[in-house]
């Protein structure tokens, strides 16, 4: 795989840092070396069965007391008193563990396995804790990116920018068409950060989800597509063909009022929780379709364009790509994403389908 030339290259003399974005590209091993040099006192290493091995160095250590991810991060507070606590694996294990160290006040490093960078960044992020999901402080920690722990999540952590850039258009058209505040310099950073039109290095890619979920963590908006479940790619072309849809043949139906009571039951959220408009707001928000809608059109024609190039990645990068999300998916999702632009679209009356 290729490396772009605006990839700084890894400097050793300095731990294998790379840029000013946090990051360390390096493998497991060196990481957890630096990371325990000069540390006194036990190590509670957490990993997934997929990444314990990263981590068998360290683990192998006198003073290190490893620990399987189960799910659940009750058990870490089982454990002996430790002076620092690493982890590798997937979101959720790098989320108990930061959690662990907020809790604790230690020291943390995390290893993650999905380019995307879930949970690495984040202030806060939910933890399952006894049976239940709490939404949790979590600490700061040493991020180490070791490429041969990544190399199978890089067409996810590809989709992922493919989803923020879909994400910074529906901002835009909530906006436009609602007549809400967007845009900015986080915006027109991420902006830079997903426009993309073919291949990126590893480094390149995770350096760019590093930022944006930095920039999400500060109120950058991440898009309705985060309450779809499914991989990042079916996600995007679900949600990508659902908008063209709707400006390209979407007409507002003046005498249709969807039934928000049995949607929000069907979605089990709160009824009282929806966020509805007027009758003036509706009929502004008409106005401002019409006006609007060339230009969000053009724009998304030109993301939609790129299909086909960016499905040529995601195949490079060893992407499945036949995966679809089903209709009634989307049909409840103005719910589930409330402010969203699928919730305009369920305004307009053109989400009741069966």
């Amino acid at each position: 795989m290729r490396l772009d030339s605006s990839v700084p290259k890894i400097n050793p003399a300095d731990g294998g840092r790379c840029g000013g974005d946090g990051l360390s590209f390096c493998t497991a091993r060196e990481g957890a070396a630096q990371f325990l040099q000069g540390r006194a006192g036990k190590v509670l290493a957490l990993a997934e069965d997929s990444a314990f091995s990263a981590l068998l160095p360290a683990v192998r250590l006198p003073h290190t007391i490893s620990m399987l991810w189960e799910g659940d991060a009750l058990p870490l507070f089982a454990m002996p008193e430790v002076a620092c606590v690493m982890a590798a694996g997937r979101e959720e294990a790098v989320r108990a563990a930061r959690f662990f160290a907020a809790v604790r006040r230690i020291p943390c490093a995390v290893f993650p396995s999905e380019a995307a960078l879930g949970g690495v960044f984040c202030a806060r992020g939910a933890v399952p804790l006894n049976g239940n999901r709490l939404n949790v402080p979590l600490a700061p920690a040493k991020v180490y990116c070791d490429c041969r722990m990544l190399r199978d999540s890089l067409a996810e952590g590809y989709a992922r920018l493919m989803l923020s850039r879909l994400a910074l258009f529906e901002a835009k058209a909530v906006g436009l068409i609602c007549h809400v505040r967007f845009g900015g310099a986080a915006y027109e950073e991420a902006f830079s950060l997903t426009e993309m039109r073919g291949e990126l290095s590893a480094e390149e890619i995770v350096r760019r989800n590093a930022r944006l979920r930095i920039l999400e963590d500060e109120g950058l908006p991440r898009g309705e597509g985060m309450a779809l479940e499914g991989s990042a790619y079916s996600r995007w072309r679900a949600l990508t063909a659902l908008y063209l849809a709707f400006f390209g043949k979407g007409r507002p139906r003046r005498y249709a009022v969807p039934d928000y009571a049995a949607r929000a039951k069907a979605a089990n959220v709160p009824y009282g929780g929806l966020t509805l408009p007027s009758r003036q707001e509706y009929a502004l928000r008409a106005l401002r379709l019409e006006r609007a809608r060339g230009e969000l059109l053009a724009e998304l024609r030109s993301i939609a364009g790129r299909k086909s190039a960016y499905e040529r990645v995601l195949r490079m990068y060893g992407a499945h790509l036949p995966q679809t999300i089903g209709r009634t998916v989307l049909r409840t999702l103005p719910e589930r994403a409330d402010g969203g632009l699928s919730a305009v679209i369920r305004d307009f009356g053109l989400l009741d389908f069966e």
